[in-house]
């Protein structure tokens, strides 16, 4: 096919086509642009709002776990595990109290009885209360549960002893003591093996 134009005219032709391309090229390209910029102003926007909403409900929960004393609460719990944690490790030493309280009762001297005891640690130490008739039978008290053929305390340490002459009891003294288990109680009653010897 010859081609009869002359060549400026062609060209003319050849660019002007370009030239429509180019801009169909830009326009979609403007549009696809103008069309990101409407979809992240969208987003952005939805995202604010997002975050205004999530800001309000956590100031909403704060304000509520306030109200619901959310620090008391977890300090109640604390204290509920730390006396579940002494339970176990009591029950896990198996204290068997009625043996123990059988044995000092059965050490307590006339005239005095056990009124009470407590157990500071669980093989450490034990505090007593009792009461007696008079002054001599709450030391006689501390003398028994002292004495080495009982077996069971090392040592005993008077806390302290009073007694009053206008008390309407037939126990008038009262005494309080600071006792050590020995090795063989804590073998008998609280299930704490005995150190071997050496």
């Amino acid at each position: 096919m010859i081609n009869l134009l002359p060549p400026n005219y062609g060209a003319k032709v050849r660019f002007s086509h370009f030239n429509s391309m180019l801009c169909r090229w830009l326009a979609a390209t403007m549009v696809a642009t103008l069309g990101l910029v409407v979809i992240m102003s969208v987003g952005w926007v939805y995202v604010g709002q997002q975050n205004a909403n999530l800001n309000r409900n956590l100031s909403e929960v704060n304000r509520q776990l306030q109200e619901q004393d959310l620090a008391g609460t977890q300090k109640k719990a604390k204290d509920i595990t730390n006396n579940i944690r002494i339970i176990n490790q009591v029950l896990s030493r198996e204290i068997r109290f009625s043996d123990l309280i059988a044995q000092i009762g059965s050490v307590m001297p006339p005239g005095a009885v056990l009124s009470g005891l407590t157990l500071d640690k669980v093989d450490g130490a034990l505090d007593l209360a009792a009461t007696a008739r008079d002054y001599t039978s709450a030391v006689q008290i501390i003398v028994n549960l002292s004495d080495p053929k009982n077996t069971i305390f090392d040592k005993v340490d008077i806390v302290n002893i009073s007694c009053s002459a206008t008390a309407d009891t037939p126990y008038p003294c009262n005494v309080t003591l600071k006792a050590l288990f020995g090795k063989s109680t804590k073998s008998k009653y609280l299930n704490v093996p005995e150190a071997p010897n050496g």
